[in-house]
Parts: C-alpha cells; structure tokens; sequence
C-alpha cells in the first residue's frame, strides 16, 4: 500500500485491522489458513472502499471517464475492460489516447480497440493530453 502512495495512516489502521481479525478467528476444517487471511483482506478492502457498490452515472454528451493512477497500474487495459463492458452494454464507447509519454502506450490503446471493436481517438502530432482529451463536435478524423 505504501508502494502505492496510500497515506500511512490509512494502509496502519487496514493492516492493524486485519491482524486483529486474523488472529481473532477460528480456521475451520473447510479453508485454509490463507484462504481465511485474503477473505479478511478482501473484506477490509470492501470496507475501505465505501462498503457498497455504486454504478458509474454517465452525464454529458459525450459522456467522459478520466482514469488516471501511478504509471504501470493498469490504466490502458482496464479503459479497454471499461469500454468492453459499456460497448456489450449497447453504448457506444470510444478510447481516447492521450498517454503522450509512455512509449507504444497509443499503440496499445489501439491493438485492444481493435480486439473489442471499440474506436479509438489518437492525435500523434500532439504532446497535450489535455488538448488531446477535449471533446470534438466537428467533422473532424477520428485519427490524425
């Protein structure tokens, strides 16, 4: 968690949590010891994280997802689970490619476009990715 950039405070009071309940439970005969510590883990995690699942309310058109998190945290594959999911949804998503600094990151944006059927927005000439992300309402290519 520390590695992830999570306030100290916070990664102490999960782990202290799960070391109470961890060794605070009886292992039965059905599970493993592991198998108990990540259903702990999975359950603080839960906890940490609000406790209950909220769905994601699509405003504006178009509709805009920014994801952002540290580099090499999975940001380009899970836009593309992301879009995957809303396109078998019956929306209509776009992936727009404004990782200017990571090497072949627009390439692989566009591999997985592909592989889902989902198009997507690059602008190769530019090395703003905040100009890259605004919204278009022109005729515009979707590829420069």
């Amino acid at each position: 968690m520390i590695d992830a950039d999570v306030n100290y405070k916070i990664a102490k009071e999960f782990t202290d949590e799960i070391k109470v309940k961890a060794l605070g439970a009886n292992v039965i005969n059905a599970i493993s010891p592991g198998q108990l510590l990540i259903k702990i883990v999975h359950d603080e995690l839960i906890s940490l994280m609000g406790g209950t699942k909220s769905d994601i309310t699509l405003r504006g058109n178009p509709a805009i997802i920014l994801l952002a998190g540290l580099q090499g945290s999975g940001k380009t594959t899970f836009a593309a689970k992301l879009a995957n999911y809303y396109h078998s949804k019956g929306r209509n998503p776009m992936l727009v490619a404004c990782d200017v600094y990571r090497p072949a990151a627009i390439d692989q944006l566009k591999i997985l476009g592909e592989q889902i059927g989902v198009e997507v927005y690059s602008d190769t000439e530019s090395k703003d990715p905040v100009n890259i992300a605004k919204p278009r309402h022109s005729s515009r290519t979707r590829e420069q």
